[in-house]
């Protein structure tokens, strides 16, 4: 499945740019073969490591119908949990996570990480920081597969979340 495909799947709307069509019916547009060479196709070993270490995802209780979320939101970003480290809000308030940048699923794991009795919708779209030792990470906050499956509608909300969380990398 495409980018698009998954995104679809998750009830989310997608824009797709298209060039303007030429004014000169003379000029030809140049066409790539639509088939890439083995050079153009990166296969997981040739991902940096950098690149494949860069998302932590903060989840707990993730089974059932929400497992299967979770691995479409993965696949929106082009993404496969062997490419993300995937770790509990306990890991993550030990200081276990290695990403670039921290997304945390759920408004009670949220509050939990940073320490805050502010209501979720006001803390959600920001970036905030979890600080464990002498480690700091970026965190965005999303909410949990398990609400987007009872609230479809706030998934293009999470959408905007992990296009903020994506600009931290």
């Amino acid at each position: 499945m495409s980018q698009q495909d998954y995104l679809i799947a998750m009830g989310i709307s997608t824009w797709i740019l298209q060039e303007p069509e030429a004014s000169d019916a003379s000029k030809v547009p140049e066409v790539a073969s639509a088939t890439p060479t083995k050079a153009e196709v990166p296969d997981a070993h040739q991902i940096p490591a950098s690149d494949q270490s860069a998302w932590t995802f903060v989840v707990d209780q993730l089974q059932g119908d929400g497992n299967l979320l979770f691995d479409k939101i993965l696949a929106s970003l082009m993404l496969s949990r062997s490419q993300v480290q995937v770790i509990s809000s306990s890991q993550a308030l030990a200081g276990q996570a290695s990403g670039q940048v921290i997304l945390a699923m759920g408004a009670e794991l949220s509050r939990k990480l940073l320490q805050s009795d502010e209501p979720f919708e006001e803390l959600r779209g920001a970036i905030h920081s979890l600080e464990a030792g002498e480690m700091e990470w970026p965190v965005v906050l999303t909410y949990h597969p398990e609400h987007l499956l009872k609230r479809p509608i706030d998934k293009a909300k999470t959408w905007q979340d992990l296009i903020l969380a994506r600009s931290l990398i």
